[in-house]
């Protein structure tokens, strides 16, 4: 390959007496860690850099065909160890002393009375992920490359190890004694300093002391083939750079099972998420089980028991509370709603040709009051299942001119909604797009009211296709980016509404090439500055799509991809470095899986520990009676006298075959002894043969 050279290039490179050594920093590969082991760096220079050779008299670059800085075998970037992530605001490490753990009485401590359940718990949480959960520095083969880049390396652990302090216990002093429900103005932020004398964690609420001890739990590391736990010398000051850190997580079109929305919930704690966007139903299934209107998962579910019980959805809530993390429902209205077919009434009949096509097709009816009753009964049942301030109402794609072809519809929104039934005719997209403006105006009104009916402040967030349709939405609604680029959110707070921001973060687009790398260098922002931003870019949300993702293979499809966009939105807009990224990522992943969270690949070819063969994901305490029941449903099997007759079948019924075994064996047990009793009788009433057999 040959490259032609400038004439004041060539003299400059003419003039130098090493001319190679410029040239050959041509192709230097980015992103390798460095180090001070020489040896080391000269195995990346010979594998991370093309040969060069400088050919005179024609000042030509020859670069060898055969690019040595790719090597034979393909693999992921050199991990970190016990690094944090996200990247905190303020972090600063004294690498040459280490403090040891001794896991036979470190404790974690408060410093003031705080009973607080979400602390208690969180304490013993991470006593067991201190102690028997902390990931083993990371190990590379290629320091076996050669006998002096070995000897160097074993020097430089036994130099690493050789200033060892013992760690004070962990001291917690959170100043507010709240502890409720997490929210949107929750104060997360913490100090964490760790040095020989002390270590002390504060936090102004218990939200902070959260996501300060498992920053601490991330500090920390086993030595190689030991189980002796170590973190450096730091001092943290940190909190997040947006309120608003999200994951959208699609239950309709795979039902999720309980398991897996759990160990999302782990994920996100591990990686400072705070809100659950619950995208609970939509055309595909209606999963929510609401006892208000019982028919819609009766109809709308994929099997009567695949439904999440408002018990089910309770644990869920309580399970997230306990991690610092809000549940945010989304019943996406008035497209996406083709499972809603158990109350028909409040479905659109469509026409082709003037005729109605059978059955309920079309989107929920908006030219009718039946349709804002059933709302606001159902809405009433959600704020009281899910206790969050604010609910998602959706309102993106409707594509289809049902409303324009039914004339039921087009002659109540001329009355009442002041659009002419004209233009059904003339503009059918333009009228379906008042039509919903006039819809969603309506429905705020009717879920506003029925909130003040409970005494409770509820809010809505929506998809930014709303805004198109009505310019009637309240002022502390909150609208969510995703069709477009950060200056929609600009465009958005021009009048007056606060955003979230998602379009580069669908966790369910794949290449083959590692996207976690576009996901991270995807800003948000339309403002130059944090303080430009504040109060109105609140955050965003890694959005995972389920219609080709099941419950098996959600956590690998998410994790932890999703970890860049975390670290996005926790850690400061100058947090850009991604040849650290590439390396604490890599211990990221190493670190949720040895917490027992299935985990997908990253960067390449790597290796992580496991705590145990077998599966991840199912653990012991995701199945205890409180987080699973016993459904029982009925199959309409024939009717008669116009009634059904229900059968009824219990979903877990494996969980009572020893129960079945033993009584099975006492039975034949049993069988026997009668047997044995009657053919006694028998033979002795037969005379011939004697009375004692």
């Amino acid at each position: 390959m040959k490259y032609g050279m400038e004439d004041a290039l060539v003299k400059k490179l003419d003039a130098s007496n090493n001319i190679k050594d410029i040239l050959v920093q041509i192709g230097k590969k980015e992103g390798v860690q460095p180090g001070n082991n020489p040896y080391l760096n000269k195995f990346l220079e010979t594998h991370y850099r093309p040969s060069v050779s400088y050919m005179n008299p024609n000042f030509d670059l020859n670069i060898e065909p055969r690019y040595h800085f790719k090597p034979p075998i393909r693999k992921a970037p050199f991990s970190s160890t016990g690094e944090p992530w996200p990247m905190p605001k303020y972090y600063k490490t004294v690498n040459d002393i280490l403090l040891k753990l001794d896991t036979s009485s470190f404790e974690i401590t408060l410093l003031n009375e705080n009973s607080c359940d979400i602390l208690v718990n969180a304490i013993k949480r991470y006593d067991n992920i201190i102690k028997n959960l902390t990931i083993e520095e990371h190990y590379e083969f290629v320091y076996n490359y050669d006998e002096n880049l070995f000897n160097f390396h074993q020097s430089e652990i036994e130099d690493k190890y050789r200033n060892t302090q013992p760690m004070k216990n962990l001291e917690i002093e959170v100043i507010s004694d709240e502890c409720g429900y997490p929210d949107v103005d929750m104060d997360e932020s913490y100090t964490l300093n760790l040095h020989p004398s002390s270590s002390v964690l504060v936090a102004k609420q218990v939200w902070g002391a959260l996501r300060g001890i498992e920053t601490f739990s991330q500090l920390l590391f086993r030595r190689r083939n030991t189980d002796q736990i170590y973190a450096r010398d730091t001092e943290i000051d940190d909190e997040p750079r947006f309120p608003h850190r999200g994951i959208l997580l699609d239950t309709s079109r795979h039902f999720m099972h309980l398991y897996t929305i759990f160990n999302v919930l782990d994920g996100m704690s591990y990686n400072k998420m705070n809100v659950l966007h619950w995208h609970i139903i939509d055309d595909n299934s209606f999963p929510y089980q609401s006892l208000v209107f019982p028919k819609l998962s009766e109809k709308g579910a994929f099997h009567p028991t695949l439904v999440y019980t408002q018990k089910n959805i309770k644990d869920i809530v309580d399970y997230a509370r306990m991690r610092g993390i809000r549940v945010v429902p989304e019943f996406d209205s008035p497209g996406h709603s083709f499972s809603w077919l158990g109350y028909p009434d409040i479905k659109s009949t469509c026409y082709v040709n003037d005729q109605p096509i059978q059955g309920p097709m079309g989107p929920i009816n908006p030219a009718q009051d039946e349709t804002y009753n059933f709302m606001s009964k159902l809405f009433a049942e959600i704020y009281q299942v899910f206790p969050d301030n604010y609910v998602h109402l959706g309102g993106d794609e409707l594509h289809t001119t049902c409303w324009a072809t039914n004339p039921q519809i087009t002659e109540y929104l001329e009355k009442h909604g002041n659009i002419p039934a004209s233009e059904a005719i003339t503009n059918a997209g333009n009228y379906v797009n008042r039509a919903i403006g006039y819809y969603f105006k309506r429905l705020i009104e009717t879920l506003k009211s029925t909130a003040v009916t409970q005494d409770k402040k509820k809010s809505f967030i929506m998809w930014e296709d709303v805004l198109k349709n009505t310019q009637e939405v309240p002022k502390d609604s909150i609208l969510q980016v995703w069709l477009g680029r950060p200056q929609n959110v600009r465009a958005l707070n021009s009048q007056g509404y606060r955003a979230l921001f998602s379009s580069c973060w669908y966790l369910d687009s794949y290449k083959r090439q590692p996207m976690w790398v576009d996901y991270y260098n995807c800003e948000p922002s339309p403002y130059a500055t944090e303080s430009e931003e504040k109060n109105k870019l609140l955050g965003g949300e890694a959005c995972l799509w389920a219609e080709f993702i099941t419950t098996d293979t959600l956590m690998t499809f998410m994790w932890p991809r999703a970890s860049a966009p975390a670290e996005r939105l926790w850690s400061p807009k100058s947090t850009t470095n991604l040849g650290s990224a590439m390396r604490r990522i890599q211990e990221q992943r190493c670190r949720m899986i040895y917490r027992g969270l299935p985990t997908g690949h990253i960067s390449g070819p790597d290796y992580c520990l496991r705590p145990r063969d077998g599966p991840l994901g199912v653990r012991d305490d995701h199945l205890t009676p409180s987080r699973t029941s016993d459904t029982s449903y009925s199959v309409r099997d024939k009717e008669k006298n116009g009634e059904h007759i229900s059968v009824i079948f219990l979903s877990h019924y494996q969980n009572y075959l020893p129960l079945v075994n033993v009584v099975l064996s006492l039975t034949g047990v049993y069988l026997i002894v009668i047997a044995s009793k009657c053919w006694r009788r028998k033979a002795r009433e037969n005379k011939g043969f004697p009375k004692s057999i």
